[in-house]
């Protein structure tokens, strides 16, 4: 079941990985929910792997938690108690040391945007629109570290009115805000996500796992701070390439 619903491909050292429930435009049930967290926690551990893409199969990235599953024994379970597992989720795509590039095309909406925020690039095909979703169903419009990731890349003001209204971001305005790196045609996402890989695989190889960890520091700490972090990154960078 698990590998049905979530296709994970070893293609060299890039880990592809596909939300495979076109049918449901990729909505998150339980079952989606486990195998992304098994494969993101596994990733911390594979050495093999040195960037990961993230996509969404048929003509969406993914619309968010799968409600229509209520009440069926593969509804996502995450709810007033706690403990959800696309938080978790999110904590292990931070945690697992490759870059995340996320292709979105479509929808990628509520949970699915989480996914897409919790990236470390987004590209986004031409047809991609982003959608908080929360408040539109009565929930608070900041969850899953969504609000966190949008006022930091769209600034306060505007990330607040999306997340307010639950008005939808289209590709060309997410690239205009900062919210995603470029837009390229639907039909040339896989090809561009490659492209990238390919690009960051010419680093040395613990100079991507670093960097990811550098930057994630950083953006938790003052500039005088940020400079502490970068320079002990760089450290151990000089060490590996004198050692070769």
């Amino acid at each position: 079941m698990a590998e049905d619903i979530l296709q994970i491909e070893t293609l060299g050292e890039v880990r592809r990985i596909t939300l495979n429930r076109p049918d449901r435009l990729n909505a998150v049930d339980q079952p989606m929910a486990d195998a992304l967290l098994a494969a993101f926690e596994g990733l911390r551990r594979d050495t093999g792997a040195r960037v990961v893409i993230l996509r969404g199969a048929g003509r969406a990235f993914s619309a968010g938690a799968d409600l229509k599953s209520a009440g069926t024994p593969t509804a996502l379970r995450d709810g007033p108690n706690g403990d959800w597992v696309l938080r978790d989720v999110g904590k292990a795509m931070r945690a697992c040391p490759q870059p995340i590039i996320a292709l979105v095309k479509g929808a990628a909406a509520g949970g699915g945007l989480a996914l897409a925020l919790a990236s470390d690039i987004v590209v986004a095909g031409e047809s991609a629109v982003f959608h908080s979703a929360f408040i539109k169903i009565g929930l608070s419009g900041a969850e899953l570290g969504v609000g966190w990731r949008l006022q930091r890349t769209m600034g306060i003001s505007r990330a607040r009115e999306a997340l307010f209204t639950g008005d939808p971001i289209d590709a060309a305005e997410a690239w205009r805000t900062g919210l995603v790196s470029t837009v390229v045609p639907d039909a040339a996402l896989d090809d561009h996500g490659a492209a990238l890989a390919e690009k960051m695989l010419k680093a040395a190889p613990d100079a991507l796992r670093i960097t990811k960890r550098t930057l994630d520091a950083a953006l938790e700490t003052g500039v005088e701070a940020a400079m502490e972090i970068e320079e002990r990154g760089q450290m151990l960078t000089i060490r590996q390439m004198r050692g070769r």
